[in-house]
């Protein structure tokens, strides 16, 4: 009872699990074929290609296979929790491999309602051109694989990015090895048009040892056939002659090349090991390089930029030091003038102020000795005192007028002294108005004889177009009829170029494999 219950309870999880794991990745992409057509020039040319065959394997076990249909477009499913190799060939055309591993997807997510799907931007079938190492074609070109970061298929981008560069190689490789072949026939052409047959013929073979079975060289030999048999004997000799001393050196050359390309090949496989590490020795001394040029530069702009912030600062400073200086000495100038003028006016006001006290200390003497001398001869008779007291009234009165007249005179000075201080004033005012007026008038008299000068080459350019316009209605009719222009059509203006604008489309990997 037991073990029928542990065989139900297994039965049914592993029912379970088989369910979960039943979803299918989908992928798509698209097949073209690259024709290459060689003359004297190189003509590429890639179309769609209908019936490539895509297979799917699972170790040496064909899973499931497909053909591109008449878009170049295909669709596979690849079944879940497994590792497969899926292979696109055409016949006689290099085949291309990826690496599907649909292993490793979580069992929350594997449901019932599980559809991925991948897409690959195209496969570029192309064949093979003699000395060049398609070995990477031996290797997966894609690798995909269930991402746990991203939680969805997607491609190894750091293997893809180290195939797409060994792809580059190739084309690189191959873009040479046409050149080179295109260089032979077009010197055998121009051989062949200066009726140089030998040399013509030498170059078409090698054309054809770069290239082996190219129409081209085959037909321009016909051409050369033609051109030796219409020599006479004696060059026909001769031209073999160089032609077969041309093939011996061809031969030695060709050996000399196939040497030297063996050589080249082990060579190539010993640096290629060897260009990896220096590639990344040359990375890392690349950043520590341009890290310390970085420093360097940046080192040197802040000390550009202290230097000039100093230089600047210094240059303020200076300015401003001017600048108060000037300052100083102005307002120290307009102070000692003050100085000197409140100095001059106060020893004016002493002098006037001395003169009015020596003044009024006489005035005030008199005026005691009159008032001691009427004490005394008031105590002399009574009967002087009236005509004495108007003597007295008569003397005062006198001293009173002498008094009044020091008091005017002393205003009369002080008017002086102001009137003088206002005429210097006033006839200073005069010469710098004068000097002003002069000024004026030497400016007006520059200016009337600008203008007069300027009146006069008027007049005489008036009085020389006149007489060039009289000069005109003396000619003949003949000359006097106008120019006609002819005038711009509205063909001539509408030739305008058109821009186009070329869309692009988006694919999970964009590059063509």
């Amino acid at each position: 009872m037991r073990i029928n219950l542990f065989l139900l309870v297994f039965v049914a999880c592993f029912y379970k699990q088989i369910c979960a794991q039943s979803w299918k990745l989908e992928l798509t992409s698209n097949v073209e074929l690259r024709t290459l057509k060689l003359t004297n020039k190189a003509e590429r040319k890639e179309t769609v290609l209908n019936g490539a065959t895509i297979a799917l394997y699972q170790g040496a076990t064909l899973v499931k296979q497909v053909r591109s249909n008449g878009n170049g477009d295909f669709k596979i499913e690849v079944p879940a929790n497994g590792d497969f190799m899926l292979i696109v060939s055409y016949q006689d055309f290099n085949a291309k491999k990826f690496s599907v591993n649909t292993m490793g997807v979580p069992a929350d997510v594997a449901s019932e309602n599980f559809t991925p799907s991948f897409s690959i931007g195209g496969f570029l079938m192309a064949k093979s051109l003699p000395g060049i190492d398609y070995g990477i074609l031996k290797q997966p070109l894609v690798k995909i694989r269930w991402l746990g970061d991203k939680n969805k298929f997607d491609h190894d981008e750091s293997y893809t990015d180290k195939v797409l560069d060994g792809l580059g190689r190739i084309s690189e490789a191959e873009t040479k090895l046409i050149e080179s072949y295109l260089d032979v026939v077009n010197e055998g052409d121009d051989a062949l048009k200066r009726n140089d047959c030998p040399l013509a013929k030498l170059n078409y073979e090698k054309a054809l040892s770069i290239i082996p079975g190219e129409v081209y060289p085959k037909d321009q030999l016909v051409k050369v056939g033609q051109c030796l048999n219409e020599k006479d004997g004696a060059s026909k000799k001769a031209e073999e002659a160089a032609a077969a001393k041309l093939l011996a050196d061809k031969a030695a050359a060709d050996k000399l090349a196939a040497d030297k390309a063996a050589k080249e090949k082990a060579d190539k496989e010993k640096a290629e090991a060897e260009r990896v590490a220096k590639e990344k020795a040359n990375a890392e001394k690349l950043a520590a390089e341009t890290a310390a040029a970085n420093k360097v530069l940046a080192d040197k702009a802040a000390k550009e930029k202290a230097a000039a912030e100093k230089a600047l600062a210094d240059k303020t400073a200076k300015e401003k030091a001017d600048k108060e200086k000037a300052e100083a000495e102005r307002v120290a100038k307009e102070k000692a003038n003050a100085e000197k003028l409140a100095s001059e006016t106060a020893a004016a006001k002493k002098v006037l102020a001395d003169k009015a006290a020596k003044e009024k200390a006489a005035a005030d003497k008199v005026l005691a000795d009159k008032t001691a001398k009427e004490k005394a001869d008031k105590e002399k008779a009574e009967a002087e005192k009236l005509a004495k007291e108007k003597a007295n009234a008569e003397k005062l009165a006198a001293d009173k007028a002498a008094l009044d007249k020091s008091v005017s005179d002393k205003a009369a000075a002080e008017k002086l002294a102001k009137e003088k201080e206002e005429k210097e004033k006033s006839d200073k005012k005069k010469e710098e108005a004068d000097t002003a007026s002069k000024l004026k008038a030497e400016e007006d008299k520059k200016t009337k004889e600008q203008e007069e000068s300027d009146k006069a080459a008027a007049n005489k350019k008036t009085e020389t177009e006149s007489k060039q316009e009289s000069t005109t209605k003396e000619k003949s009719p003949e000359e006097k009829k106008p120019t006609i222009i002819p005038k711009e059509t509205d063909d001539d203006s509408d030739d305008k170029a058109k821009k186009q604008k070329k869309g692009s489309s988006k694919h999970t990997i964009r590059q063509k494999l």
